[in-house]
């Protein structure tokens, strides 16, 4: 069954303000690196011309993120993810410019250059499969994350309820326990998620 679910529950910034004033060692700073080191990665390997450098850009925007987030302030929702696209396409252009680089044909023809301008433009349509695709990915990471944190009976419950829509009645009769102890368990691994995601996924 395709999986559903609805982002937009996921509203707490609490993850967000706690970066704003933790050190770069504080276990905060390492879930965001281990949320965001693979998207990233994902994301500029696609680029043929931006491959060799890749390893080196992460590790930029990741720094920068460390150095830059305690300036960051939310205005709007989603604008973690359109400020991370901002930073990720400044790294790539100071990486360019420190090894005096320029850019040549990238993915599907287009240039990395052009990369560069659409992730910047929030109306293109490299700009929305940032978007879209940045909440699924940190969605999925971030569940990987607190999976372990719960019985297996109560992140069932969550998944099939949650993640698949389910009916609850359903789900209390296949795993032999009751509606309200399904309710419960799907209530307390969102309240988890939304405390994981702390700001990352919005609408």
């Amino acid at each position: 069954m395709t999986r559903k679910f609805d982002a937009s529950k996921l509203t707490s910034v609490s993850l967000l303000g706690r970066l704003k004033t933790a050190k770069p060692d504080d276990p905060e700073w390492r879930r965001l690196h281990d949320v965001y080191e693979p998207w990233l990665l994902h994301w500029l390997t696609r680029f043929p011309e931006l491959r060799s450098d890749v390893p080196d850009i992460v590790q930029e925007v990741l720094l920068a993120l460390v150095k830059e987030l305690p300036a960051f302030h939310r205005q709007r929702d989603g604008s973690f993810r359109r400020w991370l696209g901002n930073v990720v396409a400044n790294r790539v252009r100071a990486h360019w410019r420190k090894h005096k680089r320029r850019p040549r044909g990238g993915l599907d023809g287009d240039s990395a250059g052009n990369f560069i301008e659409d992730l910047q433009d929030p109306a293109s349509a490299l700009s929305r499969e940032w978007d879209r695709q940045h909440d699924q990915f940190v969605l999925d990471r971030l569940m990987a994350a607190v999976r372990n944190d719960f019985s297996v009976s109560t992140w069932q419950a969550f998944e099939r309820c949650t993640l698949k829509q389910e009916p609850a009645a359903t789900v209390a009769a296949d795993l032999g326990i009751s509606v309200n102890a399904v309710l419960t368990a799907k209530s307390r691994v969102l309240r988890r998620l939304r405390e994981e995601a702390a700001g990352l996924i919005e609408d």
